[in-house]
């Protein structure tokens, strides 16, 4: 048995809810089995509604295989926690106390089919990278897309979460800084930009940012263990050439010495940003500069930077056009070409655009490359086929 399963059991109601009963003998009705939390820590289900002693409950519900799982998995240390109304477990092997409050259990060993529970198992994912890439044909498309547009949300939020209390420029710079790292150097770049804020910078000639920017990742020194003022060290292992350290900070300080942070974040409002930022690029960066900018670097500050900030206006300002815009960006920029999208191209994939590529990296990040094929529309209905 798993938690996953008796997720997808409790969220599809696959219960005799008529004659159900906690555990200490008492009558219960599920009036809502609440919503699925596939992305923040905290109990399984949100706003969930049961009723019992003839009083209906507003809250969350937590599941586990074992009743003991709960302090195995200190919950009890967990104020997030306490908002549980009640516990459903396959196996009641210990009551749960919490803040004083003996949450009701409801035990679902007697319930389990034990028929689709081994379909289901054996349906689910085995060390294919996508178990379900020989019925993805047999997949309505609107799945697909509901699927990667969840997992770039996903993405999206995770990444401007940590910069909500920045200021628009800086939230940029930040952003943009991120996108010269390519993966294996991301952390290495957002350090930098911690280490040398757009507020310092700002106040700086282009020449100076340039020098200071390559003093301070060790570029001039030719030393690329440690930044200066951080732990935080650059990788070359797991890079191509061109995406080398040496290469990328020259690129990432030349950026910042011929751009002002303030006008590339107002460009974003221009119905034509893409091209305009493209434009810009041609005029300040191809121009009376040794150093080389690819169309696909130039891509992957689009895509990497531009697009997650737009979607941080969007929720800082509460206006979903900016989250909107965001979608539009990526689909007027050429797809990434790494090997995770080669494999969904391998599966038959189409993929048109960076909207295409972001979502099914987002997708294999939080879904395929853990499994989770419970928790995914697409998974589901594979194995709902199976059966």
């Amino acid at each position: 048995m798993n938690e996953e399963y008796l997720q997808l059991i409790w969220d599809r109601a696959r219960l005799p809810i008529p004659s159900l009963k906690l555990t200490d003998g008492r009558s219960l009705i599920i009036k809502n089995t609440g919503d699925h939390n596939l992305k923040f820590s905290g109990p399984d289900f949100y706003n969930a509604c049961v009723e019992y002693d003839s009083l209906e409950f507003h809250g969350s519900v937590e599941i586990h295989v074992n009743g003991s799982d709960w302090y195995r998995h200190n919950h009890h240390l967990d104020q997030s926690f306490e908002s549980v109304v009640l516990h459903v477990v396959y196996n009641d092997d210990k009551q749960v106390e919490q803040n004083g409050f003996m949450i009701p259990t409801l035990e679902l060993k007697e319930f389990i089919d034990p028929e689709h529970f081994r379909l289901i198992a054996k349906g689910l994912p085995n060390k294919s990278s996508y178990p379900c890439a020989t019925f993805f044909d047999q997949v309505d498309s609107v799945f697909w897309t509901s699927m990667k547009s969840k997992a770039l949300i996903d993405k999206w939020s995770c990444k401007v979460k940590e910069l909500v209390y920045l200021n628009e420029e800086e939230v940029l710079f930040r952003l943009i800084a991120s996108s010269f790292g390519m993966g294996v150097n991301k952390k290495a770049f957002e350090t930098l930009a911690t280490v040398l804020p757009w507020s310092q910078l700002a106040a700086l000639s282009g020449e100076q940012r340039l020098q200071l920017i390559l003093v301070s990742s060790g570029w001039v020194s030719d030393d690329y263990s440690y930044m200066s003022g951080s732990d935080s060290r650059w990788h070359f292992r797991g890079t191509r050439p061109a995406n080398f350290p040496k290469n990328r900070i020259l690129q990432f300080a030349t950026f910042i010495s011929r751009f002002e942070i303030k006008d590339l974040a107002g460009l974003v409002r221009e119905e034509n940003f893409v091209q305009q930022f493209k434009v810009l690029c041609q005029e300040n960066l191809f121009i009376d500069s040794d150093v080389r900018f690819s169309s696909a670097l130039l891509d992957s500050i689009l895509i990497n930077g531009f697009v997650p900030f737009l979607w941080w206006k969007g929720e800082n300002a509460y206006d979903h056009s900016f989250q909107e815009m965001a979608s539009v960006v990526l689909e007027q920029v050429s797809a990434e070409k790494n090997g995770v999208i080669d494999q969904w191209r391998k599966i038959g994939i189409e993929v048109k655009s960076a909207l295409d590529s972001q979502g099914l990296l987002a997708l294999n990040r939080y879904f395929c490359r853990s499994k989770k094929c419970l928790s995914c529309e697409v998974g589901l209905r594979v194995l709902d086929r199976e059966l």
